[in-house]
């Protein structure tokens, strides 16, 4: 239908009703139509990783290259753009050096009120394109779109989860579960409510003007419903939260490469990079897809990357691009601007009365006013809520264990809440406690093996082999590849005795060449006996040269590990390599200077080497204070000397 009287002849699209329908209007369909098969393949982590790196991550620079790309835009915020990244930066490493969670709990909010404002601006465009600017009409919109996705996130068990999760981990008191589920309830009487008054007011509009903007109404209606099905009915958080980035992301990529080409064509007040990037031509596009995914790919990169230091800066860079983000778009588009407007062909609206131009003094102080105050303000507030979240915490920083029991009875349904428990536990050593809870989060999440692998954990700790093996078993059912699940069935194989097995699940957890096993071992506190269990088993069964790469890596692990020297030097021994054999009995003597089977074993080794007189003491030693295997050997070692010098 035709907009309100006086509209020009502008076209009500974006770009073109093809293009609009798919990044704008679309976008939601479109994701959840491609990734979901996705997610049947390559499993939820994997595409949750690479959209929450290549989108989420991603679509962080679009927003940067116009902050900085755009001479008009960089001139009335110079000193926003300038001192920002330097104090959100800062403020990251602190938090991160200390452990605090509050400048993550900050930016968690701050993206749901970042998302709600670009679905509403959406709807602002198009209704504007129209010449609908009633306060009423805008009010409303807003309102609903609000209402119904804080009820999605409130009626979402994960969603809320991960909120609480993140409001307790920052010193928020706890809410009486009670209290969680009436917000849930509240929060719905309202969206509903709001939705009635919405829908009379669309007829009262129809009947007095004969005005109805569909454009605008099927993107609310599609955002609403895609959300709702990501959050809620796909019961899958960790792919629906994903998608639900990805589709804003896409929205986003969108309307800046809309912006900066309009910009490019009407306006020189750009960069060179801006002017050269930004032409309607298919290969640029293709340089612009490339330059956001080259900025993903650092977020992506981060669980690949061995060093802790650099680890650590890298997610502090990913904290602060996401803050910087969220920060810049709050005033870089608002449409409510006369640029913004130009720039979206928006057409001439009625321009409030702080955007008229003035003259003289008065427009210096009131261009003060605008590009000052503002910022100032904005400030105030984050470094406000920055300090009172960190004091808060400092103040009273939570128990781990109630705040887990506490996100159980806030969300029964989520099973992330039960692992989370189990880990609770079990760094606490409530050992049975952590079993069951670790067994919930599996009947819950069936098809998630870490919850199965951490109860198999637990059930080996409390001496339930088998039922632990199980376990291992049905992770690894689920998913083949699982890293952890290989890793701790060898290690409770490797203590039964069953080398044979227990080398196939460590090969298996870890490919030749990758060097995250000797990671995760060095880790683990019995790293190095595990694998020296393993060597042992693959020795009596004739496997020599595996049994002695595997006694290499204990010691390169742990070099005051007396007993994989021993058995390396033993290997040596058997091999007729008496001077290796030597140096790993003489380096273990140094370790442990009374060690029986150490010096027995150098006595032995010396006898090799045609130096009986010398291994005697050795010998004696051993046959004084070793085992019952070790004074044997002693015994004949001995008894041989002593018929040769006979």
């Amino acid at each position: 239908m035709q907009g309100p009287p006086g509209v020009g002849q502008l076209s009500p699209w974006i770009l073109s009703p093809v293009l609009d329908n798919l990044l704008f209007i679309g976008a939601p369909l479109i994701c959840i139509a491609v990734f979901l098969p996705v997610r049947s393949v390559w499993g939820s982590e994997n595409l949750s990783l690479f959209l929450l790196a290549f989108f989420t991550f991603g679509h962080h620079l679009p927003g940067f290259i116009r902050a900085y790309g755009d001479r008009n835009l960089f001139a009335r915020y110079r000193w926003r753009f300038l001192l920002a990244p330097p104090v959100i930066l800062t403020a990251t490493l602190w938090f991160s050096a200390r452990d605090l969670h509050g400048l993550l709990f900050l930016v968690f909010t701050w993206d749901i009120w970042h998302v709600l404002m670009q679905h509403y601006g959406f709807m602002r465009i198009y209704d504007a394109k129209q010449g609908e600017i009633h306060p009423w009409t805008s009010r409303l919109d807003l309102a609903v779109s609000l209402s119904w996705y804080l009820t999605s996130i409130t009626l979402s068990p994960q969603y809320r989860h991960h909120l609480l999760l993140r409001a307790y981990s920052s010193g928020v008191p706890l809410l009486p579960p009670a209290v969680v589920e009436s917000t849930a309830k509240l929060m719905l009487t309202v969206s509903c409510v709001l939705t009635v008054v919405y829908a009379a007011y669309a007829i009262y509009v129809w009947k007095e003007r004969r005005y109805f903007n569909w454009r605008k109404l099927v993107t609310l209606t599609i955002f609403l419903m895609a959300t709702g099905y990501l959050y809620i009915g796909l019961n899958d958080f960790t792919a629906g939260f994903a998608i639900w980035s990805a589709f804003h992301c896409l929205q986003y990529y969108g309307i800046v490469w809309v912006f900066n080409r309009n910009r490019v064509l009407k306006d020189q007040a750009v960069s060179r990079f801006v002017r050269f990037l930004f032409r309607p031509s298919p290969l640029l596009v293709a340089l612009y897809v490339g330059l956001f995914l080259m900025y993903g790919a650092v977020n992506y990169s981060i669980p690949y990357i061995s060093d802790e230091r650099l680890r650590q800066w890298l997610m502090a860079l990913v904290i602060t691009s996401g803050s910087l983000h969220y920060y810049y778009d709050g005033f870089i588009w608002k449409v409510r601007e006369r640029e913004t407007r130009q720039f979206l062909n928006i057409g001439n609206m009625s321009v409030p009365a702080r955007e008229q131009p003035t003259v003289g003094s008065k427009s210096a102080a009131l261009r003060f006013r605008a590009n000052w105050t503002p910022g100032m303000t904005q400030a105030a507030y984050l470094a406000g809520a920055v300090l009172a979240l960190g004091t808060l915490e400092l103040w009273r920083p939570p128990s781990e264990l109630a705040m887990r029991q506490s996100l159980v009875l806030a969300s029964p349904q989520a099973g992330e809440t039960y692992f989370n428990l189990g880990e609770a536990h079990r760094k606490q050593g409530h050992l049975v406690e952590a079993a069951a809870a670790f067994g919930e989060a599996a009947n819950r999440t069936p098809g998630y093996a870490p919850a199965r692998t951490k109860r198999g954990m637990v059930l080996s700790q409390l001496g339930r082999h088998e039922e632990a093996i199980a376990e291992f078993e049905k992770a690894l059912a689920i998913d083949p590849s699982f890293r952890e699940a290989h890793y701790n069935m060898a290690v409770l194989l490797s203590r039964r005795g069953e080398a044979t097995r227990a080398l196939s699940h460590l090969q298996m957890a870890f490919p030749k060449g990758d060097d995250r096993a000797l990671r995760q071992l060095a880790n683990d506190p019995a790293g190095p006996e595990i694998l020296s269990n393993l060597a042992l088993g693959l020795a009596s069964s004739g496997n020599r040269a595996q049994a002695k790469d595997l006694l290499q890596q204990a010691i390169t692990i742990d070099p005051k590990h007396t007993a994989a020297r021993l058995n390396l030097g033993n290997l040596y021994l058997l091999e007729g390599a008496s001077g290796p054999a030597q140096t790993e009995f003489e380096t273990a003597l140094r370790l442990e200077p009374s060690n029986p089977m150490a010096h027995n074993n150098l006595g032995l080794c010396l006898i090799q080497q045609g130096r009986s007189k010398e291994a005697v003491p050795h010998l004696q030693i051993g046959l004084q204070n070793g085992d019952n295997a070790v004074r044997e050997s002693a015994r004949k070692a001995l008894a041989g000397i002593e018929s040769t010098t006979k």
